[in-house]
């Protein structure tokens, strides 16, 4: 495979991985610490202002004039043993993210609401050392992405609530490679490119949501977030250590496009005397993914487009969880969710390394007054092993990974 099309190909796991971040892969669900104590299950009783991201038709139950903000520590862990036969352990260099969020919302007493947020639902990366078995698969990656999301919503004696939410996304990538060619220099040293990449994408959608409270203790929710094309034309790709391949390989100017599927929540809640307990359903439909293209501005003989076809799954995420008020002041949260990966086999990459997870949920809320409150979330999220014997790469070997999350979220309301 000549060297540029194997950095095609690596642009094309990339974006295929930042997706993966929306609804799998190292997932950015949580966009609020209240909801993510209780892992997720939100969507049937979203009154925080974080409904703007779980269910906008909450925001009707969210009193007053409400300003929240704060985000989630997330400190990532993968190992890779390989590739097969070799059964050495590579060891990920140490990274910290902290994906923020921002809440304002204000309801006009009316059964009229409205709001506007700021969050990050995905931004995430891998940074393996430049010595390491993978470097000609990656070495770094950082994804940064936010979502403006304006909502509004209306209720209909505290019956039935409807919002509804406009998203305008932007997104960046960062990736560094070595590149594996069969060429070298008049000494016979191998040649090995490093290639820098980066871009950014924007792209648009909408989200809406219902919520239904048929008695005063039961409610049930329903939201739906559109796909959302993520389009770039101004993507970049610049050489170095090209020594006599230099002229075929100029990189420059990159454009591509890619879907980010649709998804929908659905749940029920019970709220009693001093507890409320909630069970949800999320569904992520990658099923629509099916080919990503990459277009080179100026192409040479060893730089021509191409075309990855994919072969994702829709998929699927389980909640629970719940809370006890101990008094008026404080507020113990768990819960507990299962998330199903849609990547198959021969496309799961040291990139973004995916598997199914478990993810165990505890937190606490904490009203420092009337008008202000803390809340505090924790998240351990163990990825089942996951050994691959049928790399579309030849990168067989066997991954681990776990993930600490640390959210917090400061609110205020008049």
């Amino acid at each position: 495979m000549a060297p540029t099309r194997k950095l095609v190909t690596l642009l094309a796991i990339v974006l295929v991985s930042a997706s993966t971040a929306l609804a799998s892969g190292y997932q950015l669900n949580e966009q609020g610490a209240k909801a993510t104590a209780m892992g997720g299950a939100f969507v049937a009783r979203a009154w925080d202002p974080s409904a703007i991201f779980f269910n906008p038709a909450g925001l009707s139950y969210v009193k007053g004039f409400n300003v929240m903000l704060g985000g989630t520590l997330i400190l990532p862990s993968t190992t890779f043993t390989g590739p097969y036969p070799n059964n050495t352990e590579w060891k990920m260099n140490s990274l910290t993210f902290f994906p923020p969020n921002a809440y304002i919302t204000y309801n006009l007493d009316n059964g009229l609401a409205a709001g506007i947020g700021v969050y990050t639902p995905e931004g995430l990366g891998t940074d393996w050392p430049r010595t390491w078995v993978g470097k000609f698969i990656i070495t770094k990656i950082n994804l940064q992405s936010i979502n403006i999301n304006p909502t509004v919503s209306y209720s209909y004696e505290d019956f039935i609530s409807v919002g509804v939410g406009f998203d305008y996304a932007l997104g960046s990538v960062l990736l560094e490679k070595y590149n594996n060619t069969p060429f070298s220099d008049s000494l016979g040293n191998p040649i090995t490119p490093f290639v820098h990449m980066e871009g950014n994408a924007k792209g648009t959608g909408f989200n809406f949501g219902v919520m239904l409270k048929p008695t005063q203790n039961l409610s049930l929710g329903f939201s739906y977030r559109s796909k959302i094309t993520f389009k770039t034309d101004n993507g970049t790709a610049t050489f170095s250590n090209a020594g006599a391949l230099a002229g075929q390989l100029p990189g420059g100017a990159i454009s591509t496009s890619l879907p980010f599927p649709e998804t929908w929540f659905a749940g029920i809640a019970y709220k009693g005397e001093n507890y409320s307990i909630e069970a949800d359903y999320q569904y992520v439909g990658w099923s629509a993914y099916n080919k990503l293209d990459i277009n080179f501005a100026q192409q040479t003989p060893l730089q021509q487009n191409s075309s990855i076809i994919g072969d994702y799954s829709n998929s699927y995420i389980v909640r629970a969880g719940g809370e006890y008020m101990l008094n008026d002041m404080w507020t113990l949260r768990a819960g507990v969710f299962y998330d199903k990966n849609p990547v198959p086999s021969a496309y799961d990459v040291p990139t973004l390394p995916d598997a199914d997870r478990l993810g165990i949920n505890v937190g606490v809320g904490v009203n420092v007054t009337n008008n202000i409150a803390i809340d505090a979330s924790y998240m351990f999220l163990p990825f089942k092993q996951r050994t691959i014997t049928n790399s579309a790469f030849g990168f067989n070997g066997t991954y681990n990974t776990t993930a600490n999350l640390i959210g917090i979220d400061l609110s205020y309301k008049l």
